[in-house]
């Protein structure tokens, strides 16, 4: 499918003429405000090593939950009538909060990360009748990458057990490959396009132990030892990797441009953004 967009993409441009480099409007600033989230995230990943001494149970439920503050940046290395080729980078921070919880045993786990300095490039493809009116399609890829310790800790035990927040620390690192086609009308001052998004999500936790083993005997001195030994890591990642994906852009003067988008889904992923061209 890519190889085919590109391929349409140089077919079209070579009918048109392709505006000087010096031609205006061919940077895009845009400041981006985005929350988003994943429920009931599958496990695809898992090492404890205490798991030899202590039965390991299911029933888990993890969220994360994920705000993004970020500037992406973008140049039209293609800008003809029909045809826009543009490739980027994106720069920012991020915060994201990790739960899990058990109903069954009676526990709840929950982490927020310190902010995480967040990055990654971009593209993007428009084909369209002419700027600025009329049908298009468009085609946006992003990849996102971060990483953090935690900066708190909480959580509940039904039994009174389990291991205190003060006796471990955790880590995370997450990265995201989106990918979203769109078909949309532009009628000048507004622009509203709905399609897919395609996302590929993964986030890595790690957990390093430092328990205090006195008074500990038998399988649960061997948890504890093993604990402190080797970190814990784990691996979750969405159950559902294609969402719905709607957007509405408003032009409220030249070279400027503001923009809601939304991916519906358990956890909705919302995003607002501001774009200067120039």
């Amino acid at each position: 499918m890519a190889r085919w967009c590109m391929g349409l993409a140089l077919i079209l441009a070579l009918g048109q003429p392709t505006p000087a480099l010096a031609d205006a409007d061919r940077f895009e600033v845009s400041l981006i405000a985005r929350t988003l989230g994943y429920r009931d995230m599958r496990e695809p990943t898992s090492f404890t090593p205490s798991a030899a001494f202590v039965p390991q149970q299911g029933g888990w439920v993890r969220n994360w939950t994920e705000q993004r503050g970020y500037v992406e940046a973008v140049y039209r290395l293609l800008d003809t009538n029909q045809v826009v080729l543009a490739l980027g980078g994106q720069v920012g921070a991020s915060v994201g909060r990790f739960e899990a919880k058990n109903v069954e045993q009676g526990v709840y786990e929950a982490w927020e990360t310190r902010p995480a300095f967040l990055w990654g490039p971009c593209a993007r493809l428009i084909l369209r009748r002419q700027p600025g009116a009329g049908v298009f399609a468009r085609f946006d890829y992003a990849f996102f990458s971060a990483a953090a310790p935690e900066a708190r800790e909480e959580g509940a035990n039904r039994s009174g057990g389990g291991t205190p927040p003060s006796a471990r620390d955790a880590f995370f690192s997450w990265t995201s490959h989106e990918a979203t086609a769109r078909l949309g009308y532009d009628f000048g001052p507004v622009e509203a396009a709905a399609g897919a998004s395609l996302v590929a999500f993964r986030l890595d936790k790690r957990l390093t132990h430092h328990a205090d083993p006195a008074g500990a005997t038998g399988n649960a001195l061997a948890a504890i030892l093993a604990l402190n030994a080797l970190p814990s890591r784990y691996g979750y990642e969405p159950r559902s990797l294609v969402v719905p994906f709607l957007s509405l852009a408003v032009r409220p003067a030249a070279g400027l441009t503001l923009e809601g988008s939304i991916r519906p889904a358990d956890q909705p992923d919302v995003a607002l953004r501001l774009a200067v061209f120039f």
